[in-house]
């Protein structure tokens, strides 16, 4: 900073404006002040006392403002050396002190008390507290000394004779103490402004706080109606495509796995987004649910096989003995995100060869369990100076990457966050050309409880006949998906387009369960359950809702439990989804039915 100042700067002006700091600002004031009034105090008093002292004082006051003048003139010069020159002043004016004490004057007068404080409190004000004791020290001390060294009647403040005769004594005690007013007037003032300056930052920082808050809450109910929006008609695509296929022919039924498989990578993608927001505001929460892991790690292959032959490339699942027949305690949803991203990014950035998943166990106590997951492929490969960049969001290996092979650069990012919430973190082993192996090591908890698994039924070939069902939902095409999946399970149903709508069909008639859109005009799906729990029917107040919710929120369970609904489902689902929901509902009804 302080090579843009020319040696021949005599301006305080043009070194405080290239002074950002308020506190260094003060600085250079200070130490510029000390030095002018005690040149102005100099000059003052050496015609007057000129004749009157002797040599050697006089040739110490020479000096001292020869002296002064030079650290001005280095202060206006470098002032970046600020501490240089204030230690440099403070040297000078414990050198007064110890030479009036022990050599000139031989006594304590109010001159060398006003030095001694002057040298203690700019100690502190210019340099850092380490030196500023140390300077302390060595102006008091030598006061110490005389007083525990002399007797009492030599304890004075009067002028003797070898001190500067009057009017110079007094003239030197006036300037003295104006520099201390002025000292610590420009240190308070320096002090406000600073505290001033802080607070304004802080308020600024509180506005900027509450600008991102509103930014972030704004993006996350972005996020959550572009979720609600892309998800309820992904599931009349999905739901529709499930319906024909069982009256398809052979080639429709090719071309319609091909619409199902794109709508669910349509799916997997805006998940992704999703998901990355969540992991990026700490708002995903791990589930306990006992999982078989070989069967787990199955469907998630299996799902994964037809993208992998479209490529001509196999996917090879080893699942070592020792996992089978276990159950382990974890978050089903979030390992499967976890091994869909790794072997789906696998099969993307391969051309030929194979993509390996593997599950050994590593080892076992009797109520934990660490397993050693690994996802290889014969692929392109990943540059070295690339291997860590690759799990930062919206990043690629390459710049050409997304060119040639599409994605968003998200699945990696969601996977190393999703790692660390299971306290894992994700290992890279890759060499260009030749292929890539990521791996992790999870510690599961071993489930010791009787475990009940429940087969999914096919749906389309199994009937619901006897059951009623009210359905809330405004959107047509997906009131009428549901129409169509009921009716082909012989179930009967009625269609209400909105929560006020439901709870009067339900006043006017019978129903077995209520499938709730949670989303609707004029009363959504938690107003209108609340009103339901409420009606003076005891019968109808406790009819099973099963909320139906293209939402991610994150705490989805907790508010639908605390609205009093029985379950829900998130859209778009699968058939067998929704029909393992109602095949209870139709079993208990069958079962009173027969104890009637």
């Amino acid at each position: 900073m302080d090579t843009h100042i020319p040696f021949f700067n005599f301006s305080l002006k043009k070194v405080l404006a290239q002074q950002p700091d308020t506190l260094k600002k003060a600085r250079i004031k200070i130490l510029y002040t000390i030095l002018l009034l005690s040149m102005l105090k100099i000059v003052i008093i050496l015609p007057m006392v000129y004749h009157s002292i002797q040599d050697r004082q006089l040739y110490r006051i020479i000096f001292v403002l020869v002296y002064y003048m030079g650290l001005t003139k280095y202060l206006l010069y470098k002032p970046l050396n600020i501490n240089i020159i204030s230690q440099g002043m403070i040297l000078i004016g414990i050198a007064g002190i110890w030479s009036n004490i022990f050599l000139f004057q031989q006594n304590i007068n109010l001159v060398t008390i006003q030095f001694v404080f002057m040298v203690t409190f700019v100690s502190y004000y210019l340099i850092d507290s380490r030196y500023a004791v140390i300077y302390s020290i060595l102006a008091i001390s030598p006061v110490m000394y005389f007083l525990a060294v002399t007797n009492r009647q030599n304890w004075h403040l009067a002028v003797v004779p070898e001190e500067l005769p009057s009017p110079g004594f007094e003239a030197v005690v006036f300037m003295n103490f104006i520099t201390m007013l002025l000292v610590h007037y420009l240190f308070y003032c320096a002090f406000r402004d600073n505290v001033n300056e802080k607070e304004a930052l802080n308020k600024q920082l509180e506005a900027t706080v509450a600008e991102t808050k509103a930014l972030a809450d704004s993006r996350s109910v972005f996020l959550s109606t572009m979720s609600h929006e892309l998800r309820t008609p992904l599931n009349a695509v999905i739901g529709m495509t499930n319906l024909v296929k069982d009256t398809a022919t052979e080639e429709q039924t090719e071309n319609l796995d091909i619409l199902e498989f794109s709508a669910m990578s349509l799916l997997t993608l805006v998940n992704d987004i999703l998901d990355y927001n969540k992991t990026e505001n700490d708002k995903i929460e791990l589930e306990a649910i006992p999982v078989n892991l070989p069967d787990l790690l199955h469907k998630v292959c299996t799902g994964l096989q037809q993208k992998a032959r479209e490529k001509g490339l196999d996917v090879v699942l080893h699942v070592d003995e020792n996992l089978k027949g276990k159950w382990i305690v974890t978050d089903p949803t979030r390992i499967t995100q976890i091994i869909y991203n790794l072997v789906g990014n696998a099969i993307k950035f391969t051309e030929k060869g194979s993509v390996s998943v593997q599950a050994t166990a590593l080892g076992q106590t009797e109520d934990n369990m660490q397993v050693h997951f690994s996802v290889s492929d014969t692929g392109i490969g990943i540059a070295p100076n690339r291997l860590d960049a690759i799990f930062d969001p919206f990043t690629q290996a390459s710049a050409d990457t997304t060119r040639h092979y599409g994605g968003t650069g998200l699945g990696l990012a969601i996977v190393k966050r999703l790692l660390k919430l299971f306290n894992s973190e994700i290992h890279l082993q890759s060499k260009q050309g030749e292929g890539s192996s990521f791996s992790f090591d999870m510690d599961f908890g071993l489930y010791k409880g009787v475990v009940n698994p429940v087969s999914i039924l096919p749906a389309m070939g199994s009937s619901l006949e006897g059951l009623s069902i009210l359905i809330a939902e405004d959107n047509p095409i997906n009131s009428l998906l549901l129409v169509k999946l009921l009716t082909k399970w012989n179930a009967t149903s009625v269609v209400a387009a909105n929560g006020q709508d439901a709870v009067d069909k339900l006043l006017a008639g019978s129903f077995d369960a209520i499938l709730m859109d949670l989303h609707m005009p004029i009363m959504d799906g938690y107003q209108a359950t609340t009103a339901v729990r409420a009606l003076a029917d005891p019968v109808k107040a406790r009819i099973p809702i099963i909320a139906l919710t293209a939402s991610v929120s994150h705490n989805i369970n907790g508010k639908i439990n605390l609205a009093g609904m029985n379950d829900y489902l998130s859209k778009p689902f699968q058939p067998a989804s929704l029909y393992q929901k109602l095949a209870p509902l139709n079993m208990d009804k069958a079962g009173n039915a027969m104890a009637g």
